[in-house]
């Protein structure tokens, strides 16, 4: 981290989104220290006309003209930093999506850990790429260039502060392993500390019940205690970094220019004024290495959050199956040639299931807990690839959940996710069709009702109606329903059952079977068990 080398070369395409404004930020840092060189250079002319009696004017006109460049150029920094840090965020909340939509909701992470990697983790990355990036490259090469600029002026001089600029990334560098370990256990706690508390949010009625909100609420404390730990620690560390930079190195470099300085003044190798260039070349050469130190802290936290982050990218690129459906030109035909899949840690779901569903057919899938369902439904869905064999599907396919997710907003928003551009009418056509419209209408008070987070304004009934009208919304010819009427009363399911007949009527209709009542008016049943087709029986009425 303290160095160039340092910095984890996998994690440079974290960062791509912004590399246009990260380099002008660099290029914005090299035009101030050239700009602050040639004042140096100004106030040494000054100097030594002033001592030798003649007008210094025109040098302190190119003076004020350096100084107001400078002064432009440093308010330009921040907004390039700025521009970095913003597009290297949006860029990473894409990436970060694209690749849970890739993984699915099998990677085993925990739901609070992965927003905070998409929240604050990425807000880490940002400052590392628009702070601390910046930093470290002109805390590089600034001190070399100025270097130059002093050893022309005095070789001498340029020599003695060439020996002492190694000194800060080698006290850094002292400091990085610590400081990377210190750094990855606190993002690991904040993020096991937010997940416990997105867990204690949703599970809160659970927690009433059971009388362990005092005690669940007393171990969030345990784990906000141990993150307070974990802060200081990283604070001690990012004090002590201040104190290599600060104290040892730029006291050292001041003294070591200033010591020169008189040295080489006493011996006649230069004039007063180059005496003073070289003392404010001296204190301009270590500013951009002190800016290191500061923002030490910015580039720990971020790079540990650009580890995690890149672990998780790596994830959906090793361990996700790229879904690759082919699609016939038959509308509603469902094939599968072989098809097998394996869930990451080795979890066999499908063992080479062959099956071919014709267009409007309707077709139950039976089995047991872990026999291939929901796999054979989401590879169908194009949620999933298979890893072997081959899948054709007549184009896309809707999915109605047994359990349906509703996004926090009004009727409206969440049927709109299906079609963007319905109109209201059509939206009240598809409620019409879900039997859900009157209910609407009068006691919700229209297509502006809030659902509530995960629709927990509305019943059970009116959740899964409301997911069917969504799926009115899809023109889609496969329908693959995961057992829609399981969690309703007797009256909701009748409602449910009319609905999903004018859904699904004339496409290609695959029923994730839990009930035997599931199965009546199937044309067919898979039999499934342990990931293999066992058996397929036409299903009949009941």
């Amino acid at each position: 981290m303290a160095t160039a080398a340092s910095l984890p070369k996998r994690t440079s395409s974290l960062y791509t989104a912004g590399r246009v404004t990260l380099q002008a930020s660099v290029v914005l840092g090299w035009g101030r220290a050239l700009l602050g060189a040639g004042a140096a250079l100004l106030i040494a002319e000054s100097v030594d006309l002033t001592v030798g009696g003649g007008p210094s004017r025109a040098p302190l006109l190119w003076l004020a003209v350096l100084f107001a460049a400078r002064a432009a150029l440093s308010a330009v920094s921040p907004i390039t930093d700025t521009a970095t840090a913003v597009s290297v965020e949006s860029d990473l909340r894409i990436r970060i999506l694209d690749a849970l939509l890739r993984i699915g909701p099998w990677s085993g992470r925990r739901t609070g850990e992965t927003v905070t990697k998409a929240t604050e983790g990425v807000e880490a990355v940002g400052g590392l790429a628009g702070t601390f990036l910046p930093q470290l490259i002109t805390g590089m090469t600034i001190p070399l260039l100025l270097a130059v600029v002093v050893a022309i002026i005095d070789w001498p001089t340029g020599l003695v502060l060439l020996l002492v600029l190694p000194l800060i990334p080698l006290l850094l560098r002292l400091l990085e392993r610590r400081f990377a370990s210190v750094s990855g256990r606190y993002r690991e706690t904040a993020d096991q500390l937010a997940a416990r508390f997105l867990d204690g949010i949703q599970g809160m009625r659970t927690l009433k019940t059971l009388d362990q909100a005092d005690a669940y609420g007393d171990s969030l404390a345990e784990e906000a205690e141990r993150l307070r730990g974990e802060t200081m620690a990283l604070l001690r560390v990012t004090q002590l970094a201040l104190l290599a930079v600060d104290t040892l190195f730029t006291l050292g470099t001041v003294v070591a220019a200033a010591g020169a300085a008189m040295w080489r003044i006493q011996a006649g190798a230069i004039s007063t004024g180059e005496a003073v260039s070289l003392v404010l070349l001296g204190v301009a050469l270590i500013e951009p290495m002190s800016q290191i130190g500061r923002f030490f802290y910015v580039g720990a936290i971020g790079r540990a959050a650009a580890a995690q982050i890149e672990e998780l990218l790596g994830q959906a690129t090793a361990d996700s199956p790229t879904p690759s459906r082919q699609t016939k030109d038959t509308p509603g035909l469902v094939e599968f040639d072989g098809v097998s899949f394996t869930y990451p840690g080795g979890i066999r779901a499908l063992q080479a299931v062959t099956f071919r569903v014709e267009p409007g057919e309707k077709v139950a899938l039976i089995g047991p807990s872990g026999a291939g369902k929901t796999t054979i439904a989401h590879i169908a869905l194009g949620l999933l690839g298979p890893q072997e064999g081959a899948v054709a599907v007549g184009g896309p396919a809707v999915l109605v959940p047994q359990r349906p997710y509703l996004f926090h907003g009004s009727v409206a928003d969440n049927l709109r996710l299906a079609d963007p551009e319905a109109t209201d009418s059509q939206l009240w056509v598809a409620l019409e069709a879900a039997d859900l419209a009157e209910t609407v209408r009068s006691r919700l008070g229209g297509l502006d009702t809030q659902v509530g987070e995960r629709g927990l304004q509305l019943s059970g009934g009116e959740v899964q109606r409301l997911a069917i009208a969504r799926a009115f919304l899809v023109a889609a010819p496969v329908v693959v329903l995961d057992e829609p009427t399981s969690n309703v009363d007797l009256e909701s399911e009748a409602r449910l059952r009319s609905a999903l007949d004018r859904l699904t009527a004339g496409r290609t209709l695959m029923v994730i079977a839990h009930r035997r009542s599931t199965v009546a008016g199937m044309d067919r049943a898979l039999v499934l068990d342990r990931g293999r087709l066992v058996e397929a029986v036409e299903a009949g009425p009941s």
